[in-house]
C-alpha cells in the first residue's frame, strides 16, 4: 500500500498507454508499471477512452494503490512549444506579453488555450535595456481538459500536465548536470514522433521536432526487394525483430538467409542518413542562433535506445559523444519489474520530480477544485471560531458586569458613611459608563459572517476581514477570479446584497484594480462598511 504523500503515479498517453507509479520519499523508486497498446485498429475514439479508463482502474487494484495523486502526459495536437526573446516586463504581465507574441502563429483562439512558460535567462544589452528569453507551451484548454476529465473518470485527482522536455529538464538537474556554460542534447524518437531538447546549464534552451519516428523505420522495411530468390517482402513481426533485434547489421549479417546486412542497409539508410543530418542541422542552427558553445554531446531516449548498434552508428557519423540515456543505477526498481520496461520509466519520470513546479498546463479550474472546498470548510471554520469567539468574550463582559455591578451596589450602600463622596460618586459613574459601554458592544457576529458566505458568488474570495466592534466600521479585501467586466457585476450584486441585509448600513467600493491568481487574471478590490 502506497501512501497518499509519497507516491504518485505517471499517466503517459500517446500510441501507448504507459503508467508508472513513483515513490518520491528518499531515493526515487519505481513501485508498479504497466503498457498497454492504444494503436489497434479496431478502437475507436470511445472504445480507446475507456480502455485508458479501465486499465487505470485495474492498475491502482492490481498494485494495490490507495493514493489518487496523478500526473498526466497527454497526446494533444494542439501542443505549441517556442522559445520567444521579450522586452522585460513584471512577472504578472509576463504571459499577456507571450500571448501577444505568439497569437499569430497559433492556429486557434488563445482566450481558449492554456499557456504556461519557463524562463531561460534574463539579459541586458549595452544600452541598459534588459531582456528575457522564454519558453513557452500552449494547447487547447478544451483538449487538455478532455484527458483530465479522463483521469477523473478513472478515480484519479489530476495534480499537473507535464510536457516532455520539461520533465528531462528535471532529470538533467538532478541526474545529467552539465559543467556551467557546456549543453548537452537528447534525441527523443518514438512510435510517432522525434524530437531534439538542448538543455543549456541543466534548462531547457531550445526544442525542435523531428520528421523522423520508430513508425518511418517500419516503413521503410517494408518495401518489396528483388532478388534471386523472387520478390521479398518482411513481415510484421520480422520487421520488429530487424528494428530490435538486429538493428544495423554487420557486413556478414544475413536475416533467415534470406536478406543481407546491404538490403536491409539499403533500406535504412535514407532515414538514418536523414536523422544524422537534421541531427547536425538543429545543432548548427541553436550555436548560431543563440551563441552559444556548441552540443558536444547527447543523450538518446525513447524506444530508439532498443535498436541495437544505433548508439555506435550515430557516434560515428555525427561526430557526437552519444549514450542512451539510463536511469538504472540512479533509482529503484521494486523487485520483478522488467527492467526492459527502463526506457519509458525514464520519459516519465521526470515529470514525477517536482511536478508542483515548471511547466504545468493543467486549467484553472481543475486547479482551483480542492482550494474551494479548502476555502468553503475555512470559511466554515472561521465562522466557528469566531462565534466561539464571541460568545466566550460575551460570557466574560457578563461576569464582569455582574462583578462591576457587585461592587457598584457596595459602593451606594456605604454612599453615606464614605467621607469622600464626591470622589465615590465619580467612580460609581465611571463604572456605570463602562458597563453601559460593554452592553452596547455586543453584536452579533456570527449571523454576519454567515450571511456574508452565503451572499458571496463562488468567484469571490475574501481574503483580509477588519472590524472595529466599538465604531462599527469594518473593511474587507481579495479577489474575485476573471476578467473586469465580469469582476464588476459580480462585485456590484455583492455590494447590494450586503445593504438589503440586516447587518450593513452603508457599504462601498474603495478600489478595484487587475491582478492574478494561481496564473489566472484575477481582480483585486477593498470594501468598506459600516454595521447597522
Amino acid at each position: 500500500m502506497f501512501k497518499k504523500g509519497n507516491s504518485i503515479i505517471i499517466v503517459s498517453v500517446s500510441s501507448k498507454l504507459a503508467l508508472v507509479n513513483v515513490e518520491l520519499s528518499g531515493r526515487i523508486r519505481v513501485s508498479a508499471f504497466k503498457e498497454i497498446n492504444l494503436n489497434l485498429p479496431q478502437l475507436s475514439v470511445s472504445n480507446k477512452d475507456a480502455l485508458i479508463v479501465s486499465s487505470i482502474q485495474s492498475f491502482l487494484k492490481e498494485n494495490n494503490i490507495r493514493h489518487r495523486n496523478a500526473v498526466l502526459k497527454p497526446d494533444l495536437d494542439s501542443l505549441f512549444i517556442k522559445r520567444l526573446q521579450l522586452p522585460a516586463v513584471p512577472d504578472k504581465e509576463l504571459a499577456e506579453a507571450i500571448r501577444w507574441h505568439i497569437k499569430e502563429d497559433i492556429p486557434y483562439d488563445l482566450s481558449s488555450a492554456v499557456l504556461d512558460y519557463s524562463v531561460v535567462k534574463r539579459t541586458a544589452r549595452e544600452d541598459g535595456s534588459k531582456l528575457a528569453d522564454v519558453i513557452s507551451a500552449v494547447a487547447k484548454e478544451e483538449e487538455v481538459k478532455r484527458w483530465a476529465l479522463l483521469l477523473k473518470r478513472a478515480g484519479l485527482s489530476c495534480l499537473s500536465v507535464g510536457l516532455l522536455p520539461f520533465g528531462y529538464e528535471k532529470l538533467m538537474q538532478r541526474y545529467f548536470k552539465e559543467e556551467k556554460g557546456k549543453a548537452k542534447g537528447i534525441l527523443h524518437i518514438d512510435d510517432d514522433k522525434g524530437y531534439i531538447f538542448i538543455y543549456q546549464e541543466n534548462k531547457l534552451d531550445f526544442y525542435r521536432e523531428l520528421p523522423i519516428s520508430i513508425n518511418k523505420f517500419r516503413e521503410s522495411l517494408r518495401s518489396t526487394l528483388v532478388s534471386d530468390k523472387g520478390k521479398i517482402e518482411l513481415s510484421a513481426d520480422e520487421i520488429e525483430d530487424i528494428l530490435f533485434n538486429v538493428g544495423i547489421p554487420g557486413d556478414s549479417f544475413v536475416y533467415k538467409g534470406k536478406l543481407g546486412a546491404a538490403q536491409i542497409l539499403g533500406m535504412l539508410r535514407p532515414l538514418l542518413e536523414r536523422l544524422v543530418m537534421e541531427i547536425k542541422r538543429s545543432f548548427t542552427y541553436y550555436h548560431s542562433q543563440f551563441k552559444t558553445g556548441e552540443v558536444a554531446s547527447m543523450l538518446l531516449s525513447g524506444s530508439f535506445i532498443g535498436m541495437p548498434k544505433v548508439e555506435t552508428f550515430l557516434n560515428k557519423e555525427s561526430g557526437l559523444i552519444v549514450k542512451s540515456i539510463s536511469l538504472e543505477d540512479k533509482i529503484e526498481f521494486a523487485s520483478g519489474l522488467k527492467i526492459g520496461s527502463q526506457p519509458k520509466v525514464t520519459e516519465c519520470l521526470g515529470l514525477a520530480i517536482d511536478y508542483k513546479q515548471g511547466v504545468n498546463l493543467l486549467p484553472f479550474e481543475f486547479r482551483t477544485e480542492k482550494l474551494e472546498t479548502a476555502q468553503k470548510t475555512s470559511i466554515r471554520w472561521l465562522v466557528f471560531i469566531f462565534s466561539l469567539f464571541f460568545i466566550t468574550s460575551f460570557m466574560l463582559a457578563r461576569v464582569s458586569i455582574q462583578s462591576y455591578q457587585s461592587r457598584l451596589d457596595n459602593a451606594r450602600l456605604h454612599l453615606n458613611v464614605l467621607s469622600e463622596v464626591r470622589d465615590t460618586k465619580n467612580k460609581v459613574d465611571g463604572l456605570s459608563n463602562f458597563i453601559k459601554d460593554l452592553k452596547n458592544s455586543e453584536y452579533p457576529l456570527g449571523g454576519m459572517l454567515k450571511k456574508l458566505s452565503n451572499i458571496a458568488p463562488r468567484e469571490l474570495f475574501i481574503v483580509v476581514f477588519s472590524l472595529d466592534n466599538m465604531s462599527k466600521n469594518g473593511s474587507m479585501s481579495g479577489f474575485v477570479k476573471g476578467g473586469n467586466t465580469n469582476a464588476s457585476t459580480i462585485l456590484t450584486k455583492f455590494i447590494n446584497d450586503m445593504k438589503k441585509s440586516v447587518y450593513f448600513d452603508e457599504a462601498n467600493i474603495l478600489s478595484v484594480e487587475k491582478g492574478q491568481y494561481d496564473g489566472a487574471e484575477a481582480t483585486e478590490f477593498n470594501i468598506n462598511f459600516k454595521l447597522s
